[in-house]
């Protein structure tokens, strides 16, 4: 039994108990219940036997029972709202409204004190909507929701206490504005006001979670907070249920509950130091963001030392004056330099430069080509592998004295392509124009499929690596070309040139260069305009750039005979050499003049003298110059390899066009060859002697990537392409020609 001390209720007026739910459902569906107990006040909870209770239902009297020995109570109800009044001869009656939901047991229990002369409160509620009730405690004692208007009665000279609950109702509450409890003594009007509260939740920001008063709020958040080890959170944003507002401090209107957070970036600071130049970069970035550095000047000081930027340490390692870096992190960064004596020199001439590189790739090529034959390996290879060690992406970008070692300037470029030119003269002076029109015919049919197989095959399968159609195109168009200075150099070195093979490589190779000119025409008038050209136009190019070459070699077949003979009248010494010389040269620029490359012209210039009386003569004299010039253009191809340039997703694309090329060369010109010559090793033989690449392909890969279709990266891999079949070459054709007799036995076609 609970104690009740200083209760006087005297009568309750409209007063709406709150109903309490209990665990159990009753056996009648949707039947509650009311059950309690009644007391005499003051009287340590002494029941009251015998007291009526009456329950209404709108006035209307639906239930009437005698409370039992022990003072209690019950009824049965269907869901609904009651007037429950009790009564008892001697004692002040009281009234109670009761709200039934569904399937509840709601207890109440009643104190009734003697009727004596009683005092009356009346309370009113302001602030409040209707249909809501606050709770009401009287003396401590919860005495169910209160009404607007509610009188309650107490017993002469007594003392009460009143007090009224808050009221929440989710993330929305009204709250008594005077929160003191009310002492009462006699007759009196309570009028308590309450006023609204909405709840505001922040995930970021714990001490923003709080009840706000309707009206507007002020809120400031820090604009910087130091997480330590050089991290910190900078104020970008309030979010007010998600939509920015990026003022700080904010004023905000509260007519509802909202979610308030605080949006920070995160930032990592650089630290830059240096003992010399001035270094630009060190600040805060934002995570994930780019910071660039540099050092302002990477030599300080004066004569006679002086200090020179050697690279950064700490958490980069690298020699770039200037470089980039993920913030993903605080970072500690020191520029080191070192000393250096200041040596007074003008910059070198760009010819002087080229002559003093020329020196070098012509003396390591030729130190190389030796240790290579020693090996037993084909000289040639031995001039690549010289300009790739010394190319500015080896050794040759060393520093001395502010410039890179090697510079492979326009000069050196020339000289190159000099090289070039005679090979292919050299090859034209092995092959005579009746030599030539015996295996014409054999020569265009491996000639056309050596460009049209490599070159469908390219694009067939570049499309498997995802890229853009003129991408494809491009690099297609480098498969085609074969680099036929390579075959002849190692033909002339197993004694092979005179061969029927032989002639059949050096013709298709000519060949093919001239349809790859065309094949690149019609390309790069697909990428320029975006149009692919109508079949008749593909067929005028190629008419044109065929009869552009048959007229060449018109021209210089009948031109280049007589002016040597003409020569041999002239008793000057080296008149026929000099001819020779200058029909040579003459002849690749005409072919450059007219569109096609100029070995094309040097090839047809010495076919032209092939059949000459001084055909000994003139073939000793550009084999003398071809020793100084040719290792130039073999190690300037091996120079231009920069494995730097290479990346792992490049390395796919490599294997691919390795792959490409080797094939397609075999499968274009070694079937066409095998059924021409009815000869299945000669067949393998012209396959493997047409798969380098060289120039042609470099000069198509440049002009993809000066046009911006190309990147440095598919470039590289084309490169590596070209760098790759130029090495295999000499060693594969080498091997299927000196194989053992057994093994070699040539298998006839019949």
């Amino acid at each position: 039994m609970r104690l009740i001390h200083s209760v006087a209720i005297l009568a309750i007026i409209c007063i709406i108990v709150q109903v309490s739910i209990s665990n159990g459902s009753p056996d009648d569906g949707e039947i509650s219940h009311i059950d309690g107990y009644i007391f005499e006040a003051y009287s340590n909870e002494k029941p009251i036997i015998f007291a009526w209770i009456s329950v209404y239902d709108n006035n209307t009297l639906i239930n009437k029972g005698l409370s039992g020995r022990n003072g209690s109570y019950s009824f049965t109800l269907e869901p609904g709202i009651y007037r429950v009044h009790i009564e008892k001869t001697g004692f002040i009656p009281q009234n109670a409204f009761v709200v039934l939901e569904p399937e509840t047991s709601l207890r109440i229990d009643f104190y009734l004190e003697k009727i004596q002369s009683p005092y009356e409160v009346s309370i009113f509620v302001t602030g409040i909507p209707e249909k809501i009730y606050p709770e009401i405690l009287i003396d401590n004692n919860y005495s169910g929701n209160v009404l607007n208007g509610t009188i309650i009665r107490f017993m002469e000279n007594s003392t009460h206490s009143i007090l009224l609950n808050q009221v929440v109702n989710g993330s929305l509450r009204y709250v008594p504005s005077d929160k003191e409890t009310h002492i009462v003594t006699e007759t009196e009007e309570i009028v308590i006001s309450y006023h609204t509260q909405y709840y505001v939740t922040s995930n970021t920001n714990q001490w923003i979670n709080d009840w706000y008063d309707e009206g507007t709020i002020h809120l400031e958040a820090s604009e910087t907070v130091d997480l330590g080890n050089s991290t910190r959170l900078l104020f970008d944003a309030w979010l007010k249920d998600g939509k920015a507002i990026r003022q700080n401090p904010i004023m905000l209107d509260v007519n509802s509950s909202f979610h308030l957070d605080t949006k920070y970036r995160k930032q990592f600071y650089l630290n830059l130091s240096s003992e010399m130049s001035t270094i630009k970069g060190s600040a805060w970035y934002d995570e994930g963001s780019i910071a660039e550095i540099s050092v302002e000047d990477v030599t300080v000081g004066s004569f006679p030392f002086a200090y020179r930027f050697s690279g950064w340490r700490g958490d980069i390692e690298n020699q770039n004056a200037t470089e980039f870096l993920l913030m993903d992190e605080p970072k500690q960064i020191h520029a080191e330099w070192e000393r250096v004596e200041v040596v007074q020199i003008e910059k070198l001439d760009p010819i002087y430069k080229a002559i003093i590189n020329i020196s070098l790739l012509i003396f390591a090529a030729k130190i190389f080509s030796g240790l290579f034959s020693k090996v037993r390996l084909p000289e040639v290879l031995g001039e690549l592998a010289a300009g790739m060690i010394l190319g500015p992406y080896a050794l040759g970008g060393i520093i001395i004295l502010g410039e890179p070692l090697m510079d492979l300037n326009e000069y050196v470029q020339v000289f190159a392509e000099v090289g070039a030119i005679l090979l292919l003269f050299i090859a034209g002076l092995e092959v005579s124009f009746g030599q030539f029109k015996a295996v014409g015919a054999k020569s265009s049919v491996v000639g056309v499929f050596g460009v049209i197989v490599p070159f469908l095959m390219g694009i067939y399968l570049l499309q498997f690596l995802g890229f853009d159609w003129n991408v494809n195109l491009l690099i297609a168009a480098t498969l085609t070309a074969t680099s036929i200075a390579i075959t002849v150099r190692t033909l002339e070195d197993i004694g092979k040139l005179n061969s029927e093979e032989g002639s059949i490589m050096i013709n298709s190779a000519v060949i093919d260069d001239v349809l790859s000119l065309v094949v690149l025409a019609v390309i790069l008038s697909i990428v320029t305009s975006g149009v692919v050209p109508l079949p008749s136009e593909i067929a005028w190019i190629l008419f044109r750039t065929l009869a552009f070459w048959l007229l060449l070699m018109a021209v210089v077949l009948t031109i280049a005979p007589r002016l040597i003979t003409r020569a041999e009248r002239w008793k000057a010494r080296g008149t026929v050499e000099v001819v020779a010389t200058a029909t040579c040269f003459g002849s690749a620029v005409a072919a450059t003049a007219i569109g096609l490359s100029p070995i094309v012209g040097a090839f047809a210039a010495g076919m032209a003298i092939a059949s000459s009386r001084m055909l000994a003569r003139v073939r000793d004299y550009i084999e003398k110059l071809s020793i100084l010039f040719s290792p130039i253009f073999f190690a300037y191809i091996g120079a231009q390899f920069n494995i730097k340039a290479l990346s792992f997703e490049s390395l796919l694309l490599i294997v691919t066009l390795v792959v490409i090329a080797v094939i397609s060369k075999l499968l274009g010109c070694g079937l066409p060859a095998m059924i021409a010559l009815r000869n299945i090793k000669g067949g393998v033989r012209v396959g493997i002697g047409m798969i380098s690449r060289g120039e042609v392909g470099l000069i198509i890969a440049g002009i993809g990537v000066t046009s911006g279709i190309l990147t440095q990266n598919i470039y590289g891999a084309v490169v590596a392409m070209v760098i790759f079949t130029t090495i295999v070459t000499p060693i594969a054709l080498r091997w299927v020609y000196t194989e053992k007799k057994h093994v070699t036995n040539d298998l006839k076609i019949e």
